[in-house]
């Protein structure tokens, strides 16, 4: 087996479930997470859970199971998030840019050299719900045969963790070193705070036509969503914003 890698953190590195139905295919992730040496499971409102079945798909996983943290919102759980990557082979309009795992790997271990990074996954049934991989930075597709595309759950995270397990224990010298541990990517709590204040204002000033709205505040989300802020920039789009705001106030009140 290969040794842990020296220079990386694989446990800041997340997976989320969103709404899983099986207990069985919660296992089958366990076991996959622990085969790539991932540690952090996080459950958003699973159908069922029942730890007998985990540990019959994923034994001796007892230890791991305590560490699972559990949601009843996708936000609560990506809160402090600082890359948010969604798990889906269908490619959409509004999507956002599609990686492989292999390109995802060093990028996500970039990302934990200051925080953590989460790759979400959806229902067994039909996958992430349109509106939350538009939402997220990235969406990562696995390559597969055309004439049978379908992957469960548990292969999907494994092949994925074999990509980035592999990328942790090869060569570190070519993964990126962009990220300013001083200034690192921002949150989605700091993210969604910032772009909260720039609707906010865009809303009082009349941009948004009736009609209109739904389609242009997500357009403005992957505008500013796909120039990936630094904490620091967050925070200045948010002053931005409550400047704007209350000057915007300060006019109408004339």
């Amino acid at each position: 087996m290969s040794p842990s890698p020296p220079h990386t953190n694989l446990n800041q590195i997340i997976i989320v479930l969103v709404e899983p139905q099986n207990p069985a295919n919660i296992g089958g992730v366990v076991r996959a997470m622990m085969n790539m040496g991932l540690s952090q499971l996080r459950l958003v409102r699973p159908k069922r859970y029942d730890p007998a079945m985990i540990s019959a798909a994923a034994h001796r996983s007892e230890a791991f199971q305590k560490t699972i943290r559990f949601y009843e919102t996708l936000p609560s759980a990506l809160k402090d998030v600082n890359l948010t990557v969604a798990a889906s082979n269908r490619i959409r309009r509004l999507g956002s840019e599609a990686l492989t795992p292999k390109t995802l790997a060093p990028l996500l271990l970039a990302h934990t050299q200051v925080g953590s990074p989460a790759i979400l996954f959806g229902r067994e049934d039909w996958g992430l719900p349109n509106e939350v991989v538009q939402r997220c930075h990235y969406q990562v597709s696995i390559p597969t045969h055309s004439d049978y595309q379908s992957l469960n759950l548990a292969q999907a995270v494994l092949l994925i963790a074999y990509d980035i397990w592999q990328a942790a224990t090869a060569d570190q010298a070519f993964l990126p070193h962009t990220i300013d541990p001083k200034d690192p990517p921002a949150t989605e709590t700091e993210f969604n705070d910032a772009l909260e204040s720039i609707l906010n204002v865009l809303e009082r000033t009349g941009f948004f036509k009736p009609g209109q709205e739904a389609a242009k505040r997500i357009k403005v989300e992957r505008l500013l969503r796909r120039t990936r802020p630094t904490a620091g920039e967050a925070g200045l789009l948010r002053a931005m914003g409550y400047v704007l705001e209350r000057q915007t106030q300060e006019f109408h009140k004339r």
